[in-house]
């Protein structure tokens, strides 16, 4: 039986999500990288990583579509570098949306043991993007720099 599931409609969206986030690393100052507004909360830094980060552990440890996790937590340090794997994960990301296939699969967790479709996983990840968007929104706003961006 051929599959006939299409792309979830929420793909069109992603793309400018995923600019602003970009956006947002290139106006952050080089020196308010690692400033976060508390002790106990990630750095713009470590949000930007584990944006990245996340896309990468979903597909490769639930989703299993052939790819290694990078350890971008070791070898990210600068601007282009967060730029690299944002770009890179969200290339890979692309490629689970426009597979009908992938996106009607379950999947067991392999880190908790709980069934996820793809569907789901898709959902969560945008979800996770527009969250640490706000976040570092938040933080441009703390920082008093405007972002230009008309959510």
């Amino acid at each position: 039986m051929p599959h006939t599931s299409v792309p979830l409609d929420i793909t069109s969206y992603w793309p400018e999500v995923h600019q602003h986030v970009l956006h947002i690393l290139d106006i952050i100052p080089e020196d308010k990288l690692n400033w976060t507004p508390k002790p106990e909360l990630w750095n713009s830094r470590g949000i930007l990583i584990h944006i990245a980060d996340a896309r990468d552990n979903w597909l490769t440890r639930d989703v299993k579509d052939g790819q290694d996790v990078p350890s971008i937590w070791t070898t990210v340090k600068t601007k282009d570098d967060i730029r690299r794997e944002h770009e890179r994960s969200f290339a890979r990301l692309q490629r689970f949306l426009g597979n009908g296939e992938q996106l009607d699969k379950t999947y067991t967790s392999t880190w908790d043991g709980r069934p996820f479709s793809g569907h789901w996983i898709a959902y969560h990840l945008l979800e996770h993007d527009i969250h640490h968007r706000a976040e570092l929104l938040q933080r441009l706003a703390l920082l008093d720099i405007d972002h230009g961006i008309d959510i």
